[in-house]
């Protein structure tokens, strides 16, 4: 959607996507200079994608193989033309905060169906599991998945920020509670030999906690 647009109207992707915030996952291809920075390259979803970064921010991923699983979070700055490939555009984002994906986050389980998230912990207080308080509902949309409802027990209105699915899991994900404004980051981790609980680990500016997510259907 981003390069069709840039394609077919400029001045629109500038007002509709220059400067937003995106979040995406991918498997790594090269880090390239690219005049005084270096380009971190990746692909997601067949698109090519880079984030510009210091040499010093760079040599952090200096060891990273090629299809590395990555997660990133970036800002939209433009689409420039690919060198390697003239039919794939790159989307070049910079202010990237970007994570490698261990292999409990991509393993793959059966993620349709409705989840139950209970507390294991908030803060340093422990829970029994039963303190249920989120319900997320996940649909196959085309070759993937998508959250198809979200609710809180407590009846606050939620709703999802990001949700990028990746290799059947749902590894880094974030909701915002519109009454508060706060947003709530989780961190998830998978077993192929569990298909019926995952456990996430979440945060928000004023608290962090763990919350397992079970199976109701």
């Amino acid at each position: 959607m981003i390069l069709i647009t840039h394609s077919e109207n400029q001045l629109r992707f500038r007002r509709d996507f220059s400067e937003k915030e995106l979040e995406l996952s991918g498997d790594f291809e090269q880090l390239r200079p690219q005049g005084r920075d270096w380009a971190f390259e990746l692909k997601s979803q067949g698109n090519y994608v880079s984030c510009l970064m210091s040499e010093n921010e760079a040599m952090k991923f200096v060891d990273t193989g090629r299809g590395t699983n990555i997660f990133l979070t970036g800002r939209i700055q433009t689409v420039r033309k690919n060198d390697v490939d003239n039919n794939k555009p790159i989307l070049e984002l910079d202010q990237c905060r970007i994570r490698l994906l261990s292999e409990n986050q991509i393993a793959s389980i059966l993620m349709e169906g409705r989840w139950k998230g209970c507390n294991v912990r908030i803060g340093k207080k422990k829970y029994n599991g039963k303190s249920c308080s989120l319900y997320v509902t996940i649909r196959r949309q085309n070759d993937g998945y998508m959250i198809s409802d979200l609710k809180r027990s407590d009846g606050r209105p939620i709703e999802v920020v990001a949700a990028d699915f990746l290799g059947g899991t749902l590894p880094e994900w974030s909701t915002k509670t519109l009454q508060t404004g706060v947003i709530t980051s989780y961190n998830c981790q998978f077993e192929e030999t569990n298909q019926n609980s995952f456990i996430c680990e979440w945060e928000e500016p004023k608290r962090e906690g763990t919350i397992n997510f079970q199976r109701l259907r």
